[in-house]
């Protein structure tokens, strides 16, 4: 009779353990994707970057607030691409300093093919500075140009279209809406696969509900 009750017992309390949810990531930003950063506090950061000047001279990086107070055509026209990147990964720190942890997830702890291919359309690139037109419901996975969706090294995704070659970057998790639910900031880098064409966006995907469709949040305009 104790045997049968302490099987009884053991089986309610596995089951209880198991309708708990385990808790959601921490609010985390993702240092090793950004080139530089010596230490992520607050904001402006810390920094140890160095690109060459339009005038000859060396630019060098020592915080965020340096980085935004710097003119594009301030850097070597050959390190744009650089400059640009170096300004979008200071505006993912900048979001992620003005987040707070979430208190509930229902995305999973990384980035994943399976969740880039549930995303949206629209988390296409803005080529021209415009995103493309979205089609109601379509989904990554379906949307017709879409060849691949791949998993790269150190958590990216690479997406592959007709037209362009393009790498999701998860840069921080946290709730960045202020509606307690999980979010992502996904960094954007594509390059048109048969020209010339480069660029660099910020994207915030969620999902609200468990089992719920993924959603594009807020988008940062292509950095010029």
């Amino acid at each position: 009779m104790r045997t049968c009750l302490l099987t009884v017992f053991m089986s309610s309390v596995l089951l209880g353990c198991a309708a708990v949810r385990a808790a959601p990531p921490l609010r985390a930003f993702n240092g090793a994707a950004f080139a530089g950063l010596v230490e992520a506090s607050g904001e402006r950061g810390r920094l140890d970057y160095v690109l060459d000047g339009a005038n000859g001279a060396e630019l060098r990086f020592a915080s965020c607030a340096e980085v935004a107070a710097t003119e594009a055509a301030a850097v070597r026209e050959d390190q744009f691409t650089l400059f640009r990147l170096l300004r979008t990964n200071c505006q993912a720190l900048a979001r992620y300093a003005d987040s707070r942890p979430a208190r509930d997830s229902h995305l999973p702890d990384a980035l994943t093919p399976v969740l880039v291919g549930t995303l949206p359309s629209e988390v296409l690139p803005a080529v021209g500075g415009q995103p493309a037109p979205p089609k109601a419901g379509e989904r990554l996975k379906s949307a017709p140009h879409v060849a691949d969706i791949e998993a790269l090294p150190g958590g990216r995704v690479r997406v592959l279209t007709r037209d362009d070659e393009i790498v999701y970057t998860l840069m921080a998790q946290g709730d960045f809406d202020g509606d307690g639910v999980q979010d992502m900031l996904l960094r954007l880098d594509w390059r048109a696969r048969d020209a010339f064409g480069q660029g660099v966006e910020l994207l915030q995907i969620t999902r609200r509900t468990p089992g719920g469709p993924a959603e594009l949040t807020w988008r940062l305009p292509a950095a010029p």
